[in-house]
């Protein structure tokens, strides 16, 4: 082995361009793989931990559903399939708290409604139809209980007012959402102001009025972040038709119930909203906050969509699920548990999406590279056949000449597979330095955040040292069969 490794760095030093050549492919092979991988761990750990500790939790419990069931965008348009209450929720509950491991228990009912101030539904009903995302007053709500939502997650922090209290009723907004509404209504919301929302529920339009409570901004945004507001879960309930004996709505007038008769096309696609009577006069003046939490209605308080557990061990979430499921399904509880990627639906298929395209565009690479370094190899061997056939003329047999092909294919690896390493570990380092910001709601789930600061996985940087290793074993295997195809007598005769 000594012997052909001193000849393999002999040979590589008579050939330096196609040694060059050959190293630079495989180095820049190694700054790809590394810092895409670091790109993609980033985001996928980030987008992990980001949904886990601030949406939902390690263990997801949901109704079960044809389609798949998200904790995003739960209720569909269009006559599609809508989100079940979770059945049996009491004897559901004592099975997700009495697993071993679990922390934590919170539930949530998700909806889509429209925001308005109080006095301004007209001024909803204009901007609607002259905005153009149609969305100025959009808000996915999550219906909560405070007493054990906020124990669970942390990400909001309220930068005006507070958060909700228990037992109280009233909706906490995102800046994102206050920014929009002052845009489209001509005025900003202030805590205390009474915020109109128009759901859509199981028995058609619903609107409720409750006091503004809070305006957050969360630790972690993505696009997400810039729509949720969280509600008392009665108010969810009512919108979104959960409602038993106690069906009590906001009293609406003729020029509201104008607005209600709108299809749901023309309030959530953009296009335009033909009312009567309707003026665009700016919103009434914002209140004082309120001294006092309001006391909501009392509605169907088992009437919940979701529940979200948090474990001791994450890495327990599968066992844990595989348990819930073996047990509703022995129990006829047409429930399901699943993890934090189905809970949260698109957010999480993004990147794999991502990663997807990413692989697809490395294995496009790496057969560029072995066809480029392929013919690189048989031009060496062809300027070596005279080398190649003193060797086995003087008795070195096929396994020699293939070994020290290898041995020389791998030096190249290793020795520009470090340099690589080092390229990307500089690469990530400045790219920290750097500060790069997300300019749009797509990096910052790329970027797993508002700033990237990717860092460099151990296994991830050995394992694309192995595999630039491969690439180029398999570039050489062809040039070698050349090699070893070589007459000795006629290579000999080759100047």
């Amino acid at each position: 082995m000594p012997v052909l490794i001193r000849i393999a760095f002999r040979n590589l030093l008579e050939h330096k361009a196609k040694s060059l050549i050959i190293g630079v492919l495989l180095a820049l092979g190694v700054v790809i793989l590394i810092v895409g991988n670091a790109f993609m761990d980033t985001a996928a750990l980030g987008v992990k931990d980001t949904f886990i500790g601030n949406y939902t939790g390690d263990v997801f419990v949901a109704a079960k559903a044809k389609t798949p069931v998200s904790l995003f965008g739960a209720q569909s348009f269009g006559g599609a399939e809508t989100t079940q209450t979770l059945p049996y929720y009491d004897k559901v509950m004592e099975k997700l708290r009495s697993e071993p491991g679990v922390t934590g228990v919170t539930n949530q009912v998700t909806g889509f409604a429209m925001a308005s101030i109080e006095g301004a539904p007209e001024d909803l009903a204009a901007s609607v139809a002259t905005n153009p995302d149609g969305t100025p007053g959009f808000v996915l709500f999550f219906g909560i209980d405070p007493a054990t939502y906020y124990k669970e997650f942390t990400n909001a922090h309220p930068i005006q007012g507070r958060l909700l209290q228990p037992g109280e009723e009233g909706i906490v907004v995102s800046k994102a959402t206050v920014d929009r509404l002052k845009k489209s209504l001509g005025t900003e919301p202030k805590v205390g102001d009474e915020i109109l929302l128009t759901g859509i529920g199981k028995s058609g339009f619903k609107i409720r009025k409750v006091p503004l409570v809070g305006v957050v901004e969360y630790k972690n945004e993505s696009e997400a972040t810039d729509f949720i507001s969280y509600t008392d879960v009665n108010t969810a309930r009512i919108l979104m038709g959960l409602t038993l004996g106690n069906d009590e709505d906001t009293p609406v007038s003729d020029e509201q119930k104008s607005l209600l008769a709108a299809s749901g096309d023309d309030l959530f696609g953009g296009e335009t909203v033909v009312t009567q009577g309707l003026s665009s006069k700016p919103a009434s003046a914002p209140k004082a906050a309120a001294s006092a939490p309001r006391k909501a209605a009392v509605v169907d308080t088992g009437a919940w969509y979701f529940a979200m557990a948090r474990l001791k061990n994450p890495a327990a979430a599968p066992a844990v699920i595989a348990s819930l499921n073996l047990w509703f399904t022995k129990e006829g509880i047409e429930a399901q548990a699943a993890d934090w990627k189905a809970a949260a639906g698109p957010f999480a298929a993004s990147i794999d999406v991502i990663r997807i395209v990413f692989n697809i565009a490395i294995i496009i690479v790496a057969i560029v590279a072995v066809i480029i370094m392929t013919n690189t190899l048989v031009i060496s061997v062809i300027e070596r056949t005279g080398e190649i056939g003193t060797m086995r003329a003087l008795g070195a047999p096929k396994g020699f000449v293939r070994k020290m092909f290898l041995v020389e294919t791998l030096t190249i690896a290793l020795v520009f597979g470090i340099i690589g390493t080092a390229l990307a570990f500089g690469a990530i380092g400045i790219i920290n330095v750097a500060h790069i910001k997300a300019t749009n709601s797509f990096l910052k789930i790329l970027f797993a955040g508002n700033v990237l600061h990717p860092s460099i996985n151990a296994f991830s940087a050995l394992w694309s040292l192995v595999l630039v290793s491969i690439v180029a074993i398999v570039a050489h295997l062809y040039p070698v069969s050349l090699a070893l195809k070589v007459q000795p007598v006629r290579a000999m005769q080759v100047e």
